[in-house]
């Protein structure tokens, strides 16, 4: 008798995996429907320097982030801030505050535009000031994609994260 039962424990405790796993879908990640959705995204196109640079580096979370027939559409705006600091007595700043906000909204597209999500992200970084404009002027531009790459890592993280708002 305690043979069977012994048997049976057994069995169940390999069985029940199994088939508590056939139901368990992955939320994020290759197999999961988030990766469905932000790849029928599409992203407008650039209007201007920051606007490109955004979309860019969100270009590389969309496979198909540049196919107008996709069902959901990304707008957004992209708005920046330079704030000097560590400012001396001369009234010189030592520093380079840059600070990307980033309004965006999923529509879903039919015969018109559904507002199906809405969001915004600040991003600050800072750069250190030198006598030579060229060493500033590449900072800056060093400061401005990387913090694109955040940008575009945050809003991917956000939609993944929020995908069942955009599913139908």
């Amino acid at each position: 008798m305690l043979l069977y039962k012994l048997k049976y424990i057994l069995l169940s405790l390999l069985i029940l995996p199994m088939l508590s796993a056939c139901s368990f879908n992955p939320m994020y990640g290759e197999n999961s429907n988030s990766k469905y959705v932000m790849n029928n995204i599409y992203i407008d196109e650039a209007i201007d320097r920051n606007h490109q640079i955004v979309r860019n580096e969100l270009i590389k979370y969309f496979e198909n982030a540049g196919n107008q027939n996709n069902p959901l559409q990304l707008i957004f705006k992209v708005s920046i801030n330079k704030n000097p600091l560590l400012v001396d007595s001369v009234g010189e700043a030592k520093r380079m505050q840059i600070e990307f906000k980033v309004d965006y909204s999923i529509f879903r597209v039919t015969d018109y535009k559904e507002l199906v999500y809405s969001n915004s992200t600040n991003v600050f970084n800072t750069y250190t000031l030198s006598t030579s404009e060229y060493n500033n002027s590449r900072a800056e531009i060093k400061t401005f994609d990387l913090i694109a790459k955040e940008t575009g890592s945050i809003i991917a993280n956000q939609l993944s994260l929020n995908y069942l708002k955009l599913m139908d």
